[in-house]
């Protein structure tokens, strides 16, 4: 235990001399001559083995020793800051924190350190004050300057900030992702637009430049203006998929249904455009079919075009879709597909285990229920399918165990409860046993005339 306690001593002082030479060459004065005397150093250090070990009380005493012996010694301050701030008491830290910084003007570790206490207690005013000496050390902090002036609802001051930087070094998305938060609270909407339309102005080789300008004119509801912006977009890119995310829309709104079936159409089959977009122009396509049947057969060539393996949602939004029109091939091809990216999915395996019973797949549906049981032993609809399947393929005995074990979970679901009386009047009727059968018909009768 005592060499333990030795290598942790040596590990700490390590660090604490590793601390003490950054701070050095931030240009710490050295420990004058006089001052190099054994005591001073031996508090000096047993100060920063005990801040290495986190026992910060222990240091702070250390540390107030060496004020004793120099009160002018910056050093001893920074390190009394640090050592209140990491035991949360911030009063005593920040007097340090200033202490060190009267001692010693220039150093930028003293400057950056009392901005992180404002930081951390959400004293915003005060860490506008303190960052402003560090600012030119690192873009960044500028950037940090700009959230600052959100915080305090200063909103021009953070844009004319980000204008500066993008001015500066050149458009940069997390300022872009500023500077929209800046307008979302502002709800200043005349500054988004006139910022958004110098975006395309400036940089219209830019597609997402068009796009987020479509999407603030649609957001103030000025839809003729985002339809203007939307065909200036596809002049100017005349071979982008990305314009048809937006034009489909327009298309609909003027019911030029030919058009807007062409840009659902590319989008939807693209190789470019994000999933999540494209599942999004699936829905407004179905949502479009519903209310114009006319086009069902241009839907069913969208979706026969759509790309080999497209994502999770999009497979699922169109097994639904499959399902309610009762095309069950195609539903059955899209469930297995969203399940392979979504296997804990239940809605999925629910529906694909009823849609084997009805395409007469008994031998798949048997199977894949005994798979789901074993991971969901408490789902009463996996072992109506299951007891269902062995009935129809003859193995009477096990289906009404499986019916009589899943019939124990139903809560509350007198349909269901209802299913599994039929099923198990049938399959016992199968068996011979007429008594039985009848029994559980009486039952579900009974439960279908219940209020």
């Amino acid at each position: 235990m005592k060499r333990v306690q030795e290598k942790l001593v040596v590990c700490a002082l390590i660090i604490s001399f590793g601390v003490f030479s950054q701070i050095e060459t931030d240009h710490i004065p050295t420990i004058s001559a006089e001052l190099s005397r054994v005591e001073f150093q031996d508090h000096f250090y047993e100060a920063l083995k005990h801040k290495a070990l986190e026992n910060y009380s222990k240091a702070i005493e250390e540390l107030l020793l060496c004020v004793e012996i120099d009160p002018k010694e910056s050093a001893i301050f920074f390190e009394l800051g640090t050592n209140y701030f990491k035991s949360n008491q911030f009063e005593q830290a920040e007097f340090n924190f200033k202490k060190a910084i009267t001692l010693n003007a220039t150093n930028f570790w003293y400057k950056e350190s009392l901005y992180n206490l404002y930081v951390n207690q959400a004293r915003h005013e005060d860490a506008i004050v303190a960052i402003q000496p560090i600012l030119s050390r690192n873009s960044n902090y500028s950037q940090d300057l700009a959230n600052l002036y959100i915080n305090i609802g200063n909103f021009s001051q953070a844009l004319n900030i980000l204008d500066s930087l993008d001015n500066r070094l050149g458009i940069n998305l997390a300022r872009d992702k500023i500077r929209t938060e800046v307008y979302n609270l502002s709800e200043d909407k005349d500054k988004r637009i006139i910022h958004l339309k110098t975006r395309v102005l400036e940089s219209p080789e830019t597609p997402q430049n068009f796009l987020n300008l479509i999407a603030a004119y649609c957001n103030i509801n000025k839809k003729e203006e985002a339809f203007k912006t939307a065909k200036a977009f596809l002049l100017q890119h005349p071979k982008s998929h990305l314009v048809h995310t937006a034009l489909y829309k327009f298309y609909l709104d003027s019911e030029d249904f030919d058009k807007a079936i062409l840009s659902m159409k590319i989008v939807t089959t693209s190789n470019v455009v994000e999933p999540a977009i494209k599942v999004k122009v699936l829905n407004d396509f179905m949502q479009f079919v519903a209310k114009f049947p006319q086009y069902q057969s241009e839907f069913i060539d969208v979706s026969n075009m759509a790309i080999q393996e497209p994502p999770a949602r999009s497979d699922l939004e169109l097994a639904n879709y499959h399902y309610i029109r009762k095309d069950y091939p195609k539903a059955i091809s899209c469930y297995e597909k969203a399940l392979k990216f979504d296997p804990n999915n239940f809605s999925v395996i629910k529906n694909l285990a009823i849609l084997y019973l009805e395409t007469n797949q008994f031998d798949i549906a048997l199977k894949f229920t005994n798979q789901q049981i074993d991971v969901y032993p408490t789902q009463p609809i996996l072992y109506l399918v299951n007891g269902t399947a062995k009935r129809q393929l003859n193995k009477l005995e096990a289906a009404i165990d499986h019916l009589m074990m899943g019939l124990d979970y139903v809560i509350d679901n007198s349909e269901l409860q209802c299913n599994f009386y039929r099923e198990l009047s049938i399959s016992f009727r199968l068996r011979g046993n007429i008594k039985e059968s009848e029994a559980f018909t009486a039952k579900a009768v009974e439960l279908e005339r219940a209020p």
